[in-house]
């Protein structure tokens, strides 16, 4: 192979701009390497087409009249200069700093006895975002306890019910749990390994305030609840889940990400699929099945026929987007809400070891859209009759640009005092 290996010499050949033949002891190596330097200018000049079009849709966009502005959390009154956790009273199945993957959190803790505790970067960033939403539910639950009215049902004696959106494997829904143990939570979660391992912790920490529902989220029958919660919740996800609170007429807090999964539901799909799925349970895990009428293919149609597991899901609200009348009626074409969407995403690999980080122009094109993409939603909710704050999770300049935004909402006339905290700024 002479002085290094054929892919090694093709890449210091391309970079250096002479490929030759004998750079690769091939004689079409030359021609392989043009071919590819000729498909990398192209996805260059395309990504720069559609960065130049994102820019125009972003500056021809007149802002909401709410005036929006994404006020950082800890500039607020509702900060009150410290989260409502103590994380060094936290059960190790509680903190997700601590949770281990197959959820054996006790073996893990006396694994690490020995050496000094060492918090990473990730782990903090999931505390923080712990933290947010602790912050506003600690405002909620003081105004609920003063006989505020906020909640539903009428009775402010009753417990808060709070819903947890896409729960995974407990990460928001069990801290949460622990430090507002006057509140019931329900952790609702499509992933049967991921629900289980919501019970399993909770029942490790010792908590009776949790109930698990293993269930999409635009299906799951939960009930009448207060305030429903949602982290990370990918693509409509995060959607369905502020249809469901507008619904029930509960309170909503959501810090979305994976806003070019929004792509599926622009045509007509769920949150993880183009196509209208459903996740079922079989033998060999979790997987999605398609749900019957909802056009598929014959093929598939055919092969859903022949499964038993299939299950006939009732149908819900459709998701659309935009999800507001401000941004559509600004928009020309469906097209271009998912150029935003796309570009939203932007930021991503940011940081990755090993990975080509977005340059600096990339990033600000991928903060604006995302931005726009968070205010429609905002906006919608307000077109429906409910009062939204949007602001900034803890630490926000510590978190990736994708995972740093924070909407709470309410309907109009509930929840006043809280909401009033959360929308005055302390003065720097």
């Amino acid at each position: 192979m002479g002085n290094g290996s054929r892919s090694r010499r093709l890449r210091e050949a391309m970079a250096a701009g002479t490929a030759t033949a004998e750079a690769g002891d091939d004689p079409n190596a030359a021609r392989r390497a043009q071919k590819k330097a000729h498909k990398a200018r192209q996805r260059r000049r395309k990504n720069e087409r559609r960065h130049d079009a994102v820019r125009a849709i972003v500056s021809r966009l007149a802002p909401p009249a709410s005036g929006d502005a994404f006020t950082p959390l800890e500039k607020t009154r509702a900060w009150d200069g410290a989260p409502p956790i103590d994380w060094s009273t936290m059960r190790a199945s509680c903190d997700p700093a601590k949770m281990a993957y197959d959820g054996d959190e006790a073996s893990a803790s006396a694994a690490n006895a020995a050496s000094a505790a060492v918090v990473t970067v990730r782990a903090k960033r999931k505390r923080w975002q712990v933290e947010s939403f602790a912050v506003v539910l600690r405002e909620l639950q003081r105004e609920h306890e003063r006989g505020g009215g906020g909640g539903n049902g009428g009775d402010d004696a009753r417990r808060l019910k709070v819903v947890d959106f896409g729960a995974g494997s407990g990460n928001l829904t069990l801290p949460l749990a622990a430090a507002f143990p006057s509140m019931d939570f329900v952790a609702v979660e499509m992933k049967r390994r991921s629900a289980d391992l919501v019970s399993q912790r909770a029942a490790a920490a010792g908590l009776s305030n949790v109930t698990v529902l293993c269930g999409m989220i635009e299906r799951a029958e939960i009930g009448p609840f207060d305030v429903g919660v949602a982290l990370h919740a990918c693509g409509n996800a995060t959607d369905h889940s502020i249809a469901r609170c507008v619904r029930a007429n509960a309170a909503f807090l959501v810090s979305p990400c994976c806003i070019g999964k929004l792509k599926f539901s622009i045509a007509g799909g769920s949150s993880f699929s183009a196509n209208v799925v459903d996740y079922k349970d079989t033998a060999l895990g979790s997987r999605p099945e398609r749900e019957a009428g909802a056009g598929a293919a014959a093929t598939k149609a055919s092969e859903d026929a022949r499964n038993d597991d299939v299950v006939v899901c009732p149908p819900v609200e459709a998701i659309t987007h935009p999800r507001s009348r401000w941004l559509s009626t600004q928009l020309a074409s469906e097209n271009e809400f998912a150029a935003l969407a796309a570009a939203a995403d932007t930021g991503h690999a940011a940081g990755v070891p090993g990975g080509d980080a977005p340059s600096d122009d990339v990033l600000d094109i991928g903060r604006a859209a995302k931005t726009q993409v968070e205010l429609d939603r905002a906006e919608g909710a307000r077109e429906a009759g409910y009062v939204v704050r949007t602001l900034a999770v803890l630490n926000a300049a510590e978190a990736p640009p994708n995972k740093s935004d924070l909407i709470v909402g309410a309907r109009r006339g509930r929840w006043r005092d809280a909401f009033e905290r959360l929308a005055v700024a302390v003065s720097a």
